[in-house]
């Protein structure tokens, strides 16, 4: 009899659980990835956060996402192919400041980028040295700024580099808060 009443909270508990995921989902068709981390994202910090509707491949692999900083005014989410395995594994990554202290046009190698809604973005392509660094673009939306990183191949051209980026921050500009 005990077991049959631990399997029955087991299930009701596993059922809450799955359609809290699911409902989180449906608001904006969040990728599952970043599921498991929205709700803790949200409850530390007072900036809006946007996230990608979709991902794109090779990106919508990504198994793994990461809060990597979160206080009221801002957040840094990392997804992951694989953890423990250092930039090998990174896949992505969306971040927020408020009032930061610099602005991305002051980077070296950066241009201007229409996205959704009229607003301006700043685009930096993949850039290797000693290591690749991973494609870059941030805009503001009031006195938030936003930035997102893809980890792309070297070797596609930067205008391909741009179309992507621009798609996946699109959505999340269109997607608005969560």
């Amino acid at each position: 009899m005990k077991s049959v009443l631990a399997l029955a909270l087991l299930v009701v508990f596993a059922s809450t659980v799955l359609c809290t995921a699911v409902r989180a989902n449906e608001a904006g068709s969040l990728p599952d990835v970043f599921v498991s981390v929205l709700g803790g994202i949200k409850a530390k910090t007072r900036v809006p956060v946007l996230l990608p509707t979709e991902l794109p491949r090779p990106f919508s692999d990504a198994k793994h996402a990461s809060v990597d900083k979160a206080t009221a005014d801002e957040y840094e989410v990392s997804l992951y192919y694989e953890l423990d395995a250092g930039n090998a594994g990174f896949a992505a990554s969306f971040e927020a400041t408020k009032n930061p202290h610099y602005s991305p046009r002051e980077l070296a190698n950066v241009r201007e980028v229409k996205l959704a809604g009229g607003i301006s973005g700043i685009f930096r392509p993949v850039s290797c040295g000693g290591s690749c660094a991973p494609a870059n673009l941030w805009w503001e939306k009031g006195a938030v700024l936003y930035q997102i990183q893809l980890k792309l191949p070297s070797t596609l051209g930067e205008k391909n580099q741009q179309d992507i980026i621009t798609t996946v921050a699109n959505s999340a500009i269109l997607a608005g808060p969560r």
